[in-house]
This record gives structure tokens, sequence and C-alpha cells, in this order.
């Protein structure tokens, strides 16, 4: 069996260990609901909405260890526990909650490639793409930092990579992740509110050309995929090349 097989198929076997735990846990969840009569409760998205915000606290607690999670060890898009969190506790509330969230898990995933090694990170993020990113991110910080902006490459994979590099930095990877994981999140949360867009009016037909171009994009980088990844390995060179040329002149200038 090829190394690349072999890597293929230990993907699938977390993925289906993680899917199976989620379902076990959600199966768990429903079940208790149902035998106890508050799923019977629920009769519209208001109500689910009113629940959870009349749990208080717990809510919150609820929604930060899931966008934590989402981070770390499920595989659930940010997007949409975000979204989900605007809908229940609003844009600016969402918003905080999230950069707290997401920042925490970031950095535990960054501890765990740091602190526990390839070994640890070959298994949740598999041999062939810790091999991968570590190789691009170890050549130029700035490549990690321009990653982090696009949604095409793996947030939570290079995040635990991240930490198997001496390049990346603790401070450095607080830095590009405060930067990055704000902006994503301001994003999400007020478009997804309706504050910037409304869901009504003119609002709809803004709303359709965004799907569209969205679905545009995304079938266009999931093609011109290798060809995005050299852009910005070249972009992060290029940044790389001009900091090094004006730390290289100060030294002269300096030396003189």
């Amino acid at each position: 069996m090829s190394e690349k097989n072999f890597s293929t198929k230990k993907k699938v076997v977390r993925t289906l260990i993680t899917a199976g735990i989620l379902l076990a846990l959600i199966a768990a969840v429903y079940l208790t609901l149902k035998f106890t009569g508050v799923l019977d409760r629920f009769k519209t998205a208001e109500d689910i909405k009113e629940f959870i915000l009349s749990t208080g606290v717990s809510g919150r607690l609820i929604f930060v260890l899931l966008q934590f999670l989402q981070v770390t060890f499920v595989p659930l898009p940010a997007m949409v526990t975000t979204v989900a969190g605007t809908l229940i506790f609003g844009p600016w509330e969402t918003m905080f909650l999230s950069i707290f969230a997401i920042m925490a898990g970031r950095l535990f995933a960054f501890f765990l490639g740091r602190k526990l090694g390839t070994k640890v990170a070959r298994w949740m993020v598999g041999e062939e793409d810790t091999k991968k990113w570590s190789d691009i991110i170890g050549k130029c910080k700035y490549t990690f930092f321009l990653m982090l902006l696009f949604p095409l490459f793996p947030d939570d994979v290079l995040c635990i990579v991240a930490g198997l590099t001496s390049e990346i930095t603790w401070k450095y990877f607080i830095f590009a992740n405060l930067i990055c994981v704000t902006v994503a999140c301001v994003g999400m949360c007020f478009f997804a509110s309706g504050m910037i867009i409304p869901f009504s009016g003119w609002g709809i037909p803004v709303w359709i050309a965004l799907v569209i171009i969205a679905i545009v994009l995304f079938i266009f980088s999931i093609k011109y995929r290798d060809k995005i990844e050299v852009f910005v390995f070249k972009l992060s060179e290029k940044i790389k090349k001009k900091k090094d040329d004006k730390q290289e002149k100060e030294n002269e200038k300096n030396g003189r």
C-alpha cells in the first residue's frame, strides 16, 4: 500500500470515528429530550431561540464550547456555528464570544503541535498534510498569515502544523490569528444578522447575487486550487524579500 493511500485511509477512519461520536452524542441528547418531554416544547425556531436565551450563561457557555471544539476536534464549519449564534445572541455578542472561543481553540491547536510534536499532528491531520504544510510554513511565516486570510486553506490544520515550525513564534501566531479571526467574525456576524444587507426589500436581489458569486468563487477555488496556492506562496516570498532588503539597507546604514 502506498504512503498516500495509507494517509487517505487514516483520514477516512478519523472522520468516521468523529462522525460516529457526534451521531452518538446527538442521539443521546435527542432521546433524553424526547423521553423527558422537553422536545415537545419546541415547535418553531423561535421556541428554540427562547429556550437557549432562557438558559442564560449556560447557553453562552455551550456556544463558546462549540466554537472551541469546531477549531480543534469537531469538523464543523465556523460559518455554520457563527451564523447560528448570530441568530440567537445577536451580532455583537456573537462576535465577541466567537473571537474568544476561536482564538482559544487555535491557541490550543498550536500548543498541541508545539508541545506534543509531529506524531500528534500526523494523527490529527495526516502525514501527507503535516509534511506539506509544515514545509510551506517553515519557509516563510508570511505564508501562514496569508493562508489564514484565504477561506480556501484549512485553518485548524494550519494552526496545529504551525506549532511544529520554529518560524512561527507564539507572538506572531497570536498576532496573525487575532487579525484574521476578528475580520472573519465581524464579517460573518454582521452580514448574517442582516444589519448590512437586509433579508427583505432591496436586500433580496443582493443576497441572490452574493450567493451566486460565492458559488462561482467556490467552484473556481476548487478548480484552480493549485494555482491559488502557488500565488499565495509567491506573494509571501515577495513580502519576505522586501522586508529582508529593507532590513539589509538599515543594517548598512547603521554600519556606516
